[in-house]
């Protein structure tokens, strides 16, 4: 799982045109970005079976050389129309995400550089593998291996509620309040046993499964006989694997929980669905779940961002601490085609985000390519 030293060496050569400033940087981006774009592709030609799915990076140099298709050409961007005061759950969680990040997708429509897998197989999965649906059918399916994804307490205590909403679909109802400008549809609402409302986001985490081995590697240790052993061993890092639940996620469950009128919401839930790929097909294979209420320190996180997403949206430029951006971060980000604040060049994030920010760096390109064509690559 890594580039070929052609591969880096232009990879590396394109961050620098995009304007990356220090090695470290670049090392960083590269790296993870390869955790987001790097591809098993399955090749029926393949002469060993256990080889037919090899692995590729070659999406990674595409978004990069499609990032400076997109910012070597900023007029041909297509810009969006500023709603004044309105906002959304979502613009709210992406505020608290990264400042940049909610200016450009305030400031641009759409594009296909912006395209990120993860995102689309995420989409995929909410249609499929909805709470109230799915959960009733968990049955159906008796091998142990799916069914994994269901084992947690939470999930059978939020699912015996009656589900009142669901926000997947082409046309979801949209919930709105005129008085603070805010509108949006969460991805559930259920009313407890009690009669209380409650909210639910559900969010796709890409992640090695440590129970998704290798074929390869299961016939070797069968031969060895150590599968059992491994198995169990497997089994144990399974149970462990520790859930992180990102602060902006929680913003988004809490814009909820704090603007929408319609029903009066009580509490939420943020579940955490991590994914693995087995035969090129995305399954659920863990699901974390955090129950997130309403009290002083949830006001206070909610009021921090949300003053300061509105101060911006009012006055239309901000300061931008370039020291904190994560380049491991930014790789994995939507909107990172049209970043140029990843870069450590900006000082301030404006509203709308400036084309003419917009540019790329002179750099030498480097010796060991000039034979060889980006195709080549």
């Amino acid at each position: 799982m890594k580039y070929t030293p052609r591969q880096l060496s232009f990879a590396q050569y394109l961050l620098r045109r995009i304007g990356f400033l220090t090695q470290k940087d670049i090392d960083v981006y590269l790296k993870h970005l390869l955790k987001v774009k790097g591809r098993y592709h399955f090749n029926p030609k393949a002469k060993n079976a256990f080889k037919s799915w090899q692995y590729s990076a070659k999406a990674c140099i595409d978004a990069l050389m499609a990032e400076i298709t997109l910012k070597g050409s900023p007029n041909k961007i297509s810009t969006r129309r500023l709603n004044g005061k309105n906002w959304t759950a979502t613009s709210l969680s992406r505020y608290a995400f990264c400042q940049a990040a909610f200016s450009i997708g305030h400031s641009f429509e759409p594009a296909a550089t912006t395209s990120n897998e993860w995102m689309e197989i995420g989409e995929c999965l909410h249609q499929s593998l909805r709470l109230g649906v799915r959960y009733n059918q968990r049955s159906a399916d008796p091998d142990p291996f799916y069914q994994r994804g269901w084992q947690n307490p939470a999930l059978t205590k939020m699912l015996r509620s009656k589900l009142v909403h669901v926000g997947h679909g082409e046309k979801p109802k949209l919930f709105q309040n005129e008085e603070t400008g805010f509108s949006g549809s969460p991805d559930y609402i259920f009313q407890d046993r009690d009669g209380a409302y409650f909210v639910v986001e559900e969010k796709f985490i890409r992640q090695d499964d440590p129970m998704n081995p290798s074929a390869l590697k299961l016939i070797r240790e069968e031969l060895a006989g150590t599968l059992e052993a491994k198995n169990q061993e497997r089994c144990q890092v399974w149970e462990k694997l520790p859930f992180y639940f990102f602060e902006n996620h929680m913003i988004q469950v809490l814009a909820y929980l704090y603007n929408l009128i319609e029903y009066p919401l009580s509490y939420g839930y943020l579940v955490y669905w991590l994914y693995d790929f087995k035969d090129g097909e995305p399954y659920v294979f863990k699901a974390g779940v955090k129950k997130i209420k309403l009290d002083e320190k949830s006001s206070a996180l909610y009021q921090r961002y949300k003053l300061k997403m509105v101060e911006l949206m009012q006055k239309g430029v901000e300061a931008f601490d370039a020291a904190l951006v994560n380049p491991k971060k930014c790789a994995a980000c939507s909107f990172g085609a049209f970043c140029m604040h990843k870069t450590r060049r900006l000082d301030h994030v404006w509203l709308p985000y400036p084309q003419a920010a917009f540019r790329l760096f002179p750099t030498e390109f480097p010796d060991a390519l000039r034979q060889s064509s980006a195709h080549q690559i």
